[in-house]
């Protein structure tokens, strides 16, 4: 049934009715969907958005309560919603709605009264968003035009200037982002996008599509409301990166160009990949080709945007692309469900999509001068959550990885091999210029992570505040990289009636720098810390999921003591802070921030 009902979801053309049974199905069910609270606090009547957020969110693995707020009660609602525990919001004004058909009246106002009500609803936005500090991600939708005008027009600059205010606003909080609708207006059209009769009749301006739309852009933004992170693009390279086969064709023969079609069209990809490999996506090959003649392509060809330095992995061989994709994931130590994957043949994308259901698979359109379009919606995979200046420019770091491995077959044991690295581990606490780079990390880490809690920007701000939590975030560097903050760590001194104890409520690590003594480092600094807060035990926990098998008995290893289990394979453990034996890591130079 569960599977059944997911597949009317996944349908863009099901009727509505069967969507609407599909979701009912599924509210009814037992399968183990993560529970999220989201908050809808508008100008306008969004019934309808409910269920098409629910919609995205199921298919995300997540059962997606909606709160709905009052008609045009802002700080009400946002209050309410923060009584209520919700970990997202979502505050959608319309900009036409500020003032009864606000827009018509701009070009017989003046300054002053043009400005008044966007003053006002600017008041109490900041007010809300003060009252939002505690919710984990906040998302305030752009404002557009709702009469199509002249883009020098009165009303077309009295928005751009209300968006510039709400982008301001975001930017000084950790945990607010905007959202551009005014893209999704345009993408649709306004008469696809906008219902003039249930505006004047009800306030409900916007038409089931372009709530699907936003509902969509929602579920990006959120990253699939925290289910999905994607980190790789892996690419072919035949009518794929260019047009023609390169093997048949030779170099010259192939098609990638800035001035004439088809080139043009795979150069304007290639500037789009390149773009994202500067965001920090890790871009990799995997085609069905001679290795020499595609490295003769990078290096040579005078029109090729992308290039060897761009790499951090290939494939290129004539094995099967599952396979090879398999083996991608295993050098990079990353999830196949962080990749995506571009190919041009029907064969091979049936194939990873039945074999490997985790990788997202795109496939080039038939019509070519689609492909731009596509690689744009592929990029908002990788950027729509936003990109902290941390995770830009992965490539060199990862390559480092692979450098490393390569001299390590030189040295006689492992512990020799980590102390020729000049390993060290900067160790900072509760550091607000790192909110961004914490949440990200905590968000995207599965297989080095023991208890696999998600937090948003604004629940990390929040533990930092708290003067019983501690958020520990590190540094990692040695004499090949600056691996920057690949680790994140959370203390909570326990209530009073658990007595002078501390526990962990996170503790997770980017794969990039395991097994190299880092990982035990730091706790040192966490005991110091809890000794010199009188505390005499630590409590810790492993909580098991689909990914962090590896971690299992990481606190055994650390030297704690287990203490129970529990029927899920939850591990429990303690520690007397004043007299506990760590594993050695004395190979790392610890360095308090």
């Amino acid at each position: 049934m569960v599977n059944a009902a997911l597949e009317v979801l996944r349908r863009a053309d099901a009727p509505m009715i069967e969507v609407l049974d599909a979701l009912k199905q599924l509210d009814r069910s037992e399968e183990n969907f993560r529970p999220l609270k989201l908050g809808i606090a508008a100008n306008v009547t969004v019934d309808l958005l409910g269920n098409a957020l629910r919609r995205h969110a199921y298919l995300a693995g997540v059962r997606l309560q909606v709160l709905k707020g009052d008609y045009d009660n802002l700080l009400g609602d946002v209050q309410s919603f923060a009584a209520q525990g919700v970990d997202i919001l979502l505050i959608v004004p319309f900009f036409d709605n500020l003032q009864p058909s606000f827009e018509m009246q701009l070009d017989g106002l003046d300054d002053a009264a043009r400005q008044a009500p966007v003053a006002d609803y600017l008041a109490r936005l900041e007010l809300a968003l003060t009252q939002a500090q505690g919710i984990g991600s906040v998302l305030v939708a752009g404002a557009h035009l709702w009469n199509a005008v002249d883009g020098g027009s009165v009303q077309a600059q009295a928005v751009a200037g209300f968006n510039a205010a709400l982008r301001e606003a975001a930017a000084r909080r950790n945990n607010v982002r905007v959202i551009d609708t005014a893209a999704l207006v345009a993408g649709l059209g306004t008469r696809q996008a906008f219902d003039a009769r249930f505006y004047y009749s009800s306030k409900a301006p916007y038409t089931p599509a372009f709530l699907q739309a936003l509902a969509r852009q929602i579920s990006m933004a959120t990253r699939a409301f925290g289910s999905v992170f994607h980190k790789v693009l892996v690419l072919d390279c035949d009518n794929t990166l260019w047009g023609g086969i390169v093997g048949e064709d030779g170099v010259g023969g192939i098609a990638v160009d800035p001035y004439n079609h088809p080139g043009n069209v795979f150069w304007n990809v290639q500037q789009q990949i390149v773009a994202l490999e500067r965001q920090g996506v890790l871009v990799c090959l995997c085609s069905k080709n001679n290795d020499a003649d595609v490295l003769e392509v990078l290096a040579t060809h005078p029109h090729m945007v992308l290039k060897h330095t761009h790499l951090v992995a290939r494939r290129v061989n004539w094995d099967d692309k599952p396979a090879n994709l398999r083996a991608l994931a295993a050098e990079l130590n990353l999830g196949l469900d962080s990749f995506v994957f571009v190919d041009d043949s029907p064969f091979e994308v049936e194939a990873v999509r039945e074999q490997l259901p985790q990788v997202r698979v795109f496939q080039v359109p038939k019509r070519l001068a689609d492909y731009p379009a596509m690689f744009r919606e592929i990029s908002e995979l990788f950027l729509a959550g936003g990109v902290s200046a941390e995770s830009k420019s992965k490539t060199q770091q990862y390559k480092s990885l692979a450098e490393a491995s390569a001299q390590q077959a030189a040295f006689g044991s492992q512990e020799e091999y980590l102390r020729s690295l000049g390993l060290k581990v900067h160790l900072h606490r509760d550091a607000t210029a790192q909110i961004a780079r914490i949440s990200e990390l905590v968000n995207k880490s599965n297989q080095f992570n023991v208890t696999t809690r998600r937090l948003m920007p604004g629940d990390v701000a929040q533990l930092m505040e708290r003067p019983d939590a501690t958020v520990y975030s590190f540094t990692v560097s040695d004499r090949l990289a600056d691996h920057g903050i690949t680790g994140v760590l959370i203390t909570e001194d326990e209530c009073e009636d658990e007595g002078d104890a501390v526990k962990v409520h996170s503790f997770l690590m980017s794969c990039r720098v395991i097994g190299r003594g880092v990982e035990f480092s730091v706790w040192k600094a966490v005991f110091d810390d809890a000794r010199s807060r009188g505390k005499t035990v630590l409590h810790a926990a492993y909580v098991p999921s689909a990914k962090n098998a590896q971690v299992a008995d990481f606190f055994d290893r650390l030297g704690l003591v287990k203490t129970g289990e529990g029927i899920d394979g939850s591990r429990y453990y303690e520690a007397r802070v004043s007299d506990v034996t760590l594993a050695d890591s004395n190979w790392v130079e610890l360095i308090n921030g």
